[in-house]
């Protein structure tokens, strides 16, 4: 018997990697590459609904109940930008780890005395994650892991120094109460975060029936929007602001009306916010700036004393790289002198992106137009924004004019806005002044610039110059339940 080797044939080294096994690594690699999010190593939206899936087959099997969570960080934009790209991502790190951890807890869970659930995280997007959870006993499992998320998240994070107390808005889907398969449920609980967005942020909200019929409400309203756009279905009116001192009309605020073909002329309450989810907002904006502009120099023309018009603008406008364009542009389109031109934002513009904000509107002031900050006190009142900014005018939102003279702290802060307004050589001017009241006490405080249904309601521009070259003199010009 030969025992000889045979030298015939090469003896590749134990440590050689076969081509099989190579093959399996590109397969793992391009697998992590495919299913994981680079930045948190978690899985992201394919794996998730391969991971759904799963549950729900397993979940069929037991006969249990299992929950689908999106969890959203609120105000992201807002914190990325304040951190910056590094450390933005960074932020989403933490973030991440701190959900995970959270989710480990078998206390965070649910009833120790029984076996934790299973879940699984994962990263959708930018701010987005999606949550599983498995083996649930009841619905109230899934609402005690929410806010064990929304706790741990909230005690806060230190990033690059900073320390940063994020919120989380989620929306809960369950099986099999809420859908019986991997669309429905995702479909669901996007709804679920949608309305835990709209109804103030840093909540978990669940899933009903009646959401379905309110988002296909949106989708609708959204649709007659574009329409409404294409069609020019959108026009201004314009509400005087009156010096009490002269009762004689000393600017004018322009704001959109839409003529809809079934509905009627309706306010912006029933549908501004369905124009900023879409972004129709901008091009609405940018109608209103040029019929603004163009009704001021048509005013001019005819001989009326020249006043501001004031225009509002949303955060979807501010936001846009030509926005400073868009504003001189209709400037200089209509001929009106940059003087008589008045934009309004809102405190809640300058919480999303203050540094933005402020570039912008500086540019905007080297225009020669004014500005002015609407509805202060109602937000995150911020005195670095009147110290920062280049306002010219500060508006008292009606939620403070509607509680005088009655009320003993309203008056007191409605009485420290007015004097501070005066400190920094801030015209102040208050918005729905409705009873003779209200003026006699705001102008005893200071205030001497009003608008509301005491003077006038918006009305249309030829209504309006009746009134101004009658010279508004008196309250009740226009009755108000008309």
């Amino acid at each position: 018997m030969n025992l000889m080797p045979d030298t015939t044939r090469e003896v590749k080294p134990a440590q050689e990697p076969t081509q099989q096994a190579s093959k399996a690594a590109d397969a793992a690699m391009i697998r992590r590459l495919t299913c994981f999010d680079v930045l948190t190593g978690l899985p992201n939206g394919l794996l998730f609904r391969e991971h759904l899936s799963l549950m729900l087959r397993t979940s069929r099997r037991k006969g249990t109940m299992m929950a689908v969570m999106l969890a959203d960080i609120d105000d992201f934009r807002r914190i990325k930008n304040s951190l910056g790209q590094a450390q933005g991502d960074s932020f989403i790190q933490a973030v991440s780890a701190r959900l995970k951890a959270t989710l480990n807890q078998g206390n965070a869970l649910g009833d120790t005395a029984r076996e934790p659930h299973s879940f699984s995280l994962a990263r959708l997007n930018a701010n987005e994650f999606a949550i599983l959870l498995g083996d649930l006993h009841k619905p109230h499992d899934a609402q005690r892991v929410a806010r064990a998320l929304r706790e741990a998240l909230s005690a806060g994070l230190t990033i690059g120094g900073h320390e940063i107390f994020p919120t989380l808005s989620l929306g809960v889907a369950l099986f099999p109460g809420d859908g019986e398969d991997v669309d429905n449920l995702i479909a669901h609980a996007d709804i679920a975060l949608g309305q835990a967005k709209d109804r103030g942020k840093d909540r978990a909200q669940f899933y009903d029936s009646g959401m379905n019929a309110l988002a296909v409400d949106r989708l609708a309203l959204e649709g007659q929007l574009r329409r409404a756009v294409e069609a020019q279905e959108f026009f201004p009116v314009y509400q005087p602001r009156i010096d009490v001192r002269t009762g004689r009309l000393s600017s004018i605020e322009a704001l959109v009306r839409w003529r809809h073909p079934q509905r009627g002329v309706l306010a912006p309450a029933a549908f501004i916010e369905a124009a900023e989810r879409s972004r129709l907002i901008v091009p609405m904006g940018e109608f209103m700036l040029h019929a603004a502009c163009e009704q001021n120099l048509a005013w001019q023309r005819m001989g009326l004393p020249p006043v501001s018009i004031s225009v509002n603008v949303s955060a979807a406008q501010v936001a846009r790289s030509d926005f400073v364009r868009t504003v001189a542009r209709a400037l200089e389109r209509t001929g009106l002198a940059p003087q008589w031109l008045e934009l309004e934002i809102t405190e809640t513009l300058l919480v999303n992106d203050a540094a933005g904000a402020l570039r912008t509107f500086s540019a905007v002031k080297a225009l020669g137009v004014r500005t002015a900050i609407d509805d202060f006190g109602t937000g995150f009142s911020s005195l670095s924004y009147l110290r920062d900014f280049p306002f010219d005018v500060l508006k008292i939102d009606r939620a403070f004019v509607s509680g005088l003279p009655g009320q003993t702290r309203t008056c007191g802060v409605t009485c420290a806005i007015i004097d501070l307004s005066r400190r920094l050589g801030l015209e102040v001017v208050a918005e729905g002044v409705e009873t003779r009241e209200q003026s006699n006490f705001l102008a005893a405080n200071g205030c001497h610039l009003m608008q509301g249904y005491l003077y006038s309601k918006p009305v249309p521009p030829a209504e309006l110059e009746r009134f101004w070259r009658a010279g508004i003199a008196a309250p009740s010009v226009l009755d108000p339940r008309t």
